[in-house]
């Protein structure tokens, strides 16, 4: 589907005084500050969805008729829409369930101008048809945790008009459905599914104000036809003002995204209760752009079949739970203060009167002073037995809540303990672990501090044994001078009895060999010269040819880059 600006929500371009008049709607919704809950639970005339149920056994019948015109700029069309929208609600075994079955058929008249001619269309099918349930999820005006009487609000006018915050968590709910449409349908997209799931999450506040009245804030978030090609996210803010027990007013406005339709639409309207069972409303919707523009006029009623045959018990404030310990001991206090007033009346004299002509305490007098007292006495006996039963029974039910109180409370400690005992013995196997660690670590130690003290051991061992050695040596030397000296005593002795010719011969030769030797000498630094000489030349060559492959490489890299540049 191409997405197109005709389709898109124009809420840029509402006038000003469309917008004034939504956040008025808006903040007056958020400004009070109480409870408000009606004899007949109706989501009409709105298009939202409350959070509440019909009731369990309740079926109820919603619907209307609606008649409008629209008008789209870019097209050159004009129609006139008549709409039939319609819904079945029916509580399902418990007060939180509901099903649900709604659904609107449509049929238009559309006019649309081609050049000079004026075509008519006829076109008509369901725009909506939903199956599905509801299911209430969180409620906070059910049994309140303390006594709903507040004694500060008694005393003070401040505290008992001042704004609670708590009273803005609203009662949370969640609804699931399925879509079903006909092929080519005209009023839903091109090639949509014939099934498709609708999810809705339904947020109530109920408000009541001693100044301001009644008042109701429903939102709903609406995520429709994910599965097919085109699908919706919506959203519905509905508030609702009750004027007197008979009339209530409301404001709501609807938002819609997708490929397929967007718009946003704001609708007033009113209702008007007939009796418990039975409301009449009427309203009129209108959106903030003109392709296409529409103004809808309804009309509708809603009429309950009431067959809830249990009956919510309201209990006493401070008695959501049951009797508590404390109110025991004052029940007890109460009938021990009963039995005495029976004893007192038994010592009573004779012509004394009695103000009050019920014999105990806490029970309504009976108006006819000639009434029977043995009837009297069989009602009072009931009302007795009644009371008793009633008292037993939130007896029992509190002792229930308390012995299955106590049997959480035990499984969650046995569940602590069993996860403390655990933890403990994983702690205990990491520090058994750590120890065995570190000792193996001090064995490793001591094994390494023993292998060095024997490698120094046998390190000082051979020092010995070198010493003892050079000691040895430096004895065969001194043996060695010794001896030494006194050959060369005796040669120099041999040498002074040899004749003059003998040492000038000897000394020619220790002549000739000096020069061989000198000889050999200078020819050997020559060669050393000549090798030092070459290898100096290597590295000259090698420095050079270093340099030349250098500037080479910077010639190329020059290169590269004025190619580059030329590119």
């Amino acid at each position: 589907m191409i997405k197109s600006a005709i389709f898109e929500p124009n809420l840029l371009n509402m006038c000003p005084k469309s917008i004034l008049l939504l956040i008025t709607l808006f903040l007056c919704s958020l400004t009070v500050s109480a409870q408000y809950t009606e004899k007949i639970n109706t989501n009409r005339p709105g298009t939202s969805q409350g959070a509440f149920s019909v009731g369990n056994n309740v079926l109820q019948l919603e619907g209307g008729f609606g008649f409008g015109k629209e008008k789209h700029k870019l097209l050159n069309t004009k129609t006139n829409v008549f709409k039939f929208d319609y819904s079945v609600r029916y509580g399902l075994l418990i007060e939180q369930l509901e099903l649900r079955l709604n659904g609107t058929f449509r049929a238009d008249g559309v006019r649309q101008t081609i050049g000079g001619n004026e075509e008519k269309i006829k076109r008509s099918n369901f725009e909506v048809n939903t199956i599905g349930a509801k299911y209430l999820i969180y409620d906070p005006y059910k049994r309140p945790k303390k006594d709903s009487t507040n004694y500060d609000e008694l005393k003070s006018w401040k505290e008992r008009y001042r704004f609670k915050w708590k009273s803005l968590i609203p009662a949370v709910s969640a609804y699931v459905g399925a879509n079903f449409v006909s092929k080519d349908n005209p009023f839903t997209a091109p090639n949509d599914d014939t099934f498709s799931p609708k999810i809705v999450l339904m947020t109530q506040n109920n408000w009541t104000t001693s100044l301001n009245g009644n008042w109701v804030l429903v939102t709903n978030l609406i995520v429709d036809k994910v599965t097919t090609d085109d699908p919706i996210i919506g959203w519905i803010i509905t508030s609702t003002h009750t004027i007197n027990e008979k009339w209530a007013a409301f404001g709501e406005y609807q938002g819609q995204k997708s490929d397929f339709y967007s718009d946003n639409i704001l609708r007033l309207g009113g209702a008007y209760l007939y009796n418990k069972d039975l409301q009449l409303d009427a309203n009129i919707a209108f959106n903030f752009k003109d392709t296409p523009s529409v103004f809808t006029f309804s009309f509708g009623a809603s009429y309950r079949f009431d067959w809830h045959t249990k009956d919510e018990i309201i209990e006493q404030p401070g008695l959501e739970g049951g009797i508590k310990d404390g109110e025991k001991e004052k029940n007890e206090g109460e009938e021990e203060n009963e039995e005495e007033n029976e004893g007192e009346l038994d010592e009573l004299e004779e012509g004394e009167e009695i103000e009050n002509d019920s014999l105990k305490l806490g029970k309504t007098p009976f108006v006819n002073d000639f009434e029977d007292d043995g009837f009297r006495e069989e009602i009072e006996k009931d009302l007795d037995e009644r009371r008793t039963e009633e008292r037993l029974e939130r007896e029992r039910i509190e002792n229930e809540k308390v012995a299955k109180k106590e049997g959480k409370k035990f499984k969650k400690e046995e569940a602590r303990r069993l996860k403390r005992e655990a933890k403990e013995a994983r702690k205990a196997e990491k520090a058994e672990i750590q120890a065995e660690k570190e000792k193996q670590k001090m064995i490793d130690d001591i094994d390494a501090e023993l292998d060095k003290m024997e490698k120094q051991q046998g390190v000082d061992q051979e020092l010995q044994d070198i010493d003892k050695e050079l000691q040895e040596l430096e004895k065969m030397e001194k043996e060695l001078d010794s001896d030494n000296k006194e050959k060369e005593e005796k040669k120099e002795e041999q040498k002074q009895e040899e004749d003059v010719d003998a040492e000038y011969e000897k000394y020619q030769k220790e002549q000739e060999k000096n020069k061989k030797a000198e000889e050999k000498r200078r020819k050997k630094e020559e060669k050393k010269r000549q090798k030092e000489e070459k290898k100096r030349k290597k590295e000259e060559q090698k420095r050079k040819n270093k340099e030349e492959k250098d500037n080479k490489t910077d010639d190329s890299d020059l290169d590269k880059e004025l190619e580059k540049i030329d590119q």
